[in-house]
């Protein structure tokens, strides 16, 4: 199989911004006083941004406009504040290079807001990487909706045939197989099955072979 498009999710892909999620986490319950309980009965970290916050306010039935506001532009802040814990996950300085130099049509998908996504773009030097980029601002369902892929596929002009997705969340992962891409999953060594398509559209692959995985999917 080759392709001619490979679509990033973010965090957790291509960067480890976990240090800085649970920092913003940690300050936003504490000063809010948050329950935020109901994401982790699900797959809710992985929501937008501003789906996750809403789900919490409306769980403790202090929803409204107005509060939902207050955290999401509290939350840009400590982001912009604390942007300097984010780092690239290991080996994808020299993924994203290959593919650049194979001239590849990269694409970035995240659940992150634009002005998140081109803060970690700027602040890694990353931009020239990626020449499509979709965010939550761009579509009206993130992920775990197919939106986001389908607006990436529209984007680059490719098939979902041309493409490969690469997520490491459920969320992620059903957005991606639901707009008929097959998706790589990066997963740590010890992983009992990996290298091959364990259902439809899905293939786990150790995080040290992603390298390789894609160098062959982009192979003329």
């Amino acid at each position: 199989m080759t392709v001619k498009g490979i679509f990033f999710d973010m965090d957790g892909v291509v960067v480890d911004s976990d240090p800085l999620w649970n920092t913003i986490i940690r300050t936003v319950r504490e000063e809010y006083a948050l329950d935020m309980s109901c994401l982790e009965r699900s797959d809710g970290y992985n929501l937008s941004t501003g789906e996750a916050i809403r789900l919490v306010l409306e769980d403790m039935g202090r929803y409204s406009d107005g509060l939902l506001e207050e955290i999401l532009h509290r939350i840009d802040i400590l982001y912009s504040l604390h942007l300097d814990m984010v780092s690239l996950m290991p080996g994808m300085a020299e993924t994203l290079e290959m593919l650049h130099e194979r001239r590849v049509h990269t694409a970035l998908v995240s659940n992150s807001s634009r002005r998140q996504v081109d803060m970690v773009l700027d602040s890694l030097c990353l931009r020239k990487y990626f020449q499509t980029v979709v965010t939550a601002d761009d579509v009206t369902c993130g992920k775990p909706d197919a939106e986001p892929y389908l607006r990436a596929i529209e984007l680059t002009g490719l098939t979902a045939a041309d493409a490969v997705a690469v997520e490491d969340s459920p969320t992620g992962i059903a957005a991606a197989v639901n707009a008929g891409l097959l998706c790589l999953v990066p997963v740590p060594a010890d992983f009992k099955s990996c290298g091959t398509k364990d259902h439809d559209g899905i293939c786990h692959v150790r995080r040290e072979n992603l390298y390789g995985k894609l160098d062959k999917f982009v192979k003329a």
